[in-house]
């Protein structure tokens, strides 16, 4: 067990290990957390032992090592992650219960490093570990959910009703939270749909979404997110709907449901506004492209940034069934 938990954290051989350690200033855990690498205290030789003792045939020596650990608090969040991701799954199992039960403690800073700790574990360690972690994350979040709604809301965050699947949470440019508040999404129960508009995501932003395995739902316009990263989300969330679009805007209202794009609004101040467009004008093509429904245009907008110019050809009905065809360059607002 030693060998394998010092091959986590450093390239010292195991043999040497507890001669060097107490005089290793110089050494230093790496863990990732979220996507983050994070320097963190040299690991407390007390705490390394109980870590070993938690292997133990015995099981008294077990509920010793979990105790010392549980005890330890801040000194041990760190080495029982790696713990929590190494290859000895009883370990690992015991390392995850351990950091559940410090989640009680009235601690924020501890309990935030432990939240980030179980979130690494939850996406990177074992199929087993990683759900151990992820109820240990549920059970805590229940009940800290209302806090959390309140939070979020007083940061800018709207909330709707999105009928029997539940409700769609709103995130726009008027934003105030960074990423620990953004985290809170985790903490909440009933959301099926997840709305973002003209906010820069981090790595550790797209973290957090790749949690929210049960909505149905991520709309992404407009938040500057890497492809990469947006394909590892899409690994992690492979029967979520994940819309994405680069933030570009129209500026209309219309429905999906009447196979073409026909206009039904037009918001005040919008990019369609400034180009003339008017309720019951119909998008036939963009650049070119024809058009086949209001799904179908906001996708095709949505594949260009605030800034840039799009080519309309748009339909206008006109008394006695005519209708007459024009085309627009339009410059596109933003989220």
């Amino acid at each position: 067990m030693a060998k394998m938990f010092m091959d986590r954290v450093c390239s010292i051989p195991c043999s040497l290990f507890h001669l060097l350690l107490p005089a290793a200033s110089c050494l230093v855990v790496a863990v990732v957390y979220s996507g983050a690498v994070t320097e963190a205290s040299e690991p407390d030789a007390a705490v390394v032992a109980a870590i070993e003792q938690l292997a133990s045939p015995q099981f008294a020596e077990r509920e010793a090592a979990s105790s010392q650990l549980a005890s330890a608090g801040g000194k041990a969040v760190d080495s029982l992650v790696v713990a929590a991701q190494g290859d000895d799954a009883e370990v690992a199992v015991r390392a995850v219960e351990i950091l559940r039960g410090l989640l009680s403690r009235d601690e924020s800073e501890l309990v935030g490093r432990v939240e980030e700790g179980l979130e690494a574990i939850a996406a990177e360690g074992s199929l087993a570990v990683a759900q151990q972690a992820e109820v240990a994350l549920d059970y805590y979040g229940v009940a800290q959910a209302a806090s959390a709604r309140e939070t979020l809301e007083e940061l800018g965050a709207t909330f709707s009703d999105a009928g029997l699947r539940g409700e769609q949470i709103e995130i726009a440019a008027d934003w105030r939270g960074d990423s620990n508040s953004f985290r809170l999404l985790t903490r909440l129960r009933d959301i099926s749909h997840v709305s973002l508009y003209g906010i820069q995501l981090t790595e550790r932003d797209a973290a957090t979404l790749g949690r929210l395995r049960k909505v149905e739902r991520i709309d992404l316009f407009g938040v500057g997110m890497e492809q990469d990263v947006l394909v590892q989300l899409r690994r992690w969330l492979p029967d979520v709907e994940i819309d994405v679009r680069k933030g570009g805007k129209l500026g209309i209202a219309g429905s999906p449901l009447q196979g073409q794009c026909i206009v039904s609004g037009i918001q005040v101040g919008s990019a369609a506004e400034k180009a003339g467009l008017q309720p019951q004008d119909i998008i036939k093509e963009i650049d070119g492209l024809a058009v086949a429904d209001f799904d179908a245009c906001t996708r095709m907008i949505g594949e260009h940034g605030p800034g840039e110019k799009v080519s309309l050809l748009i339909e206008r009905p006109e008394r006695a069934g005519k209708a007459t065809q024009f085309r627009r360059e339009v410059i596109l607002g933003g989220w």
